[in-house]
């Protein structure tokens, strides 16, 4: 499923997007992005710009075909064994929407606002789209939209994209602001994403960002350990950090029950 473009501003968008989610190189970013589209290489996509009509956008499909193309871009992503950090790649492509004119709408073409009408939900997408755009701009300037929007949001797309952004904040890929990040983790992780709930973790136990907390860095290892929801891969770096004691208490529990 090849899908044509006049110009290489939705292929690089979603490059750019898939760079910055997952802390890839720009060349790893070009080679998934390319085949998810249904190209060769970053070289063939580009040699094919403008040759033919451009396809259909996610927003001018019907259900059924938009479906089929989502479909078709998760098992690409599947294929290029990325580590999606414990998202099973449909759900990160209902995220990323490379096809998408608008990737942070949700809906197949939908142009009504994510949740209804608030100032604050209109603040969260609006804080979102220009965070997504500009790399280096302060997140601690959309602090209190970011968090509101977190504890209230009930579409999952934006609060992943607030995580991601987040993710962003503790990897290096955006200026660090330690105590904006750990005031953002606090929110997420209320929210009850592993990721961020093994990254407050750290933050707890290193102090970054606020008052050190082992303690409280433990509690919330125990609970990513015991949970059915988190992820295979999260839920072994967990084990590994709890160490060999937890692990032998845990099966002393069992044998005693």
């Amino acid at each position: 499923m090849r899908i044509s473009f006049h110009d290489a501003s939705i292929p690089t968008r979603a490059v750019k997007r898939l760079k910055q989610r997952l802390s890839l190189k720009e060349s790893q970013a070009r080679q998934i992005t390319s085949e998810v589209f249904g190209y060769r290489d970053w070289t063939d996509l580009h040699n094919e710009l403008g040759s033919k009509a451009a396809s259909a956008l996610d927003e001018a499909c019907d259900s059924a075909t938009l479906a089929e193309r989502r479909k078709y871009q998760a098992s690409q992503l599947l294929a290029s064994s990325v580590d999606l950090h414990g998202e099973s790649s449909d759900d990160f492509v209902q995220w990323w929407q490379p096809s998408a004119a608008h990737p942070l709408e949700l809906g197949g073409g939908s142009t009504a606002t994510p949740f209804a009408g608030s100032k604050e939900d209109l603040s969260f997408h609006e804080a979102l789209s220009t965070l997504a755009e500009a790399v280096h701009h302060p997140v601690g300037d959309f602090e209190h939209a970011l968090i509101t929007g977190i504890h209230r949001t009930e579409n999952e797309s934006l609060l992943k994209h607030a995580e991601a952004i987040t993710d962003e904040l503790l990897s290096g890929n955006r200026n660090r602001e330690p105590e904006v990040a750990r005031r953002l983790l606090e929110a997420l992780a209320s929210r009850g994403l592993p990721r961020s709930i093994l990254n407050l973790s750290t933050s707890l136990a290193l102090g970054d960002g606020g008052p050190k907390d082992e303690k409280r860095a433990t509690d919330l290892l125990e609970q990513l350990a015991e949970s059915a929801s988190t992820p295979v891969d999260l839920k072994r770096i967990v084990e590994s950090r709890l160490g060999p004691a937890y692990a032998l208490g845990t099966r002393g529990k069992t044998v005693s029950q």
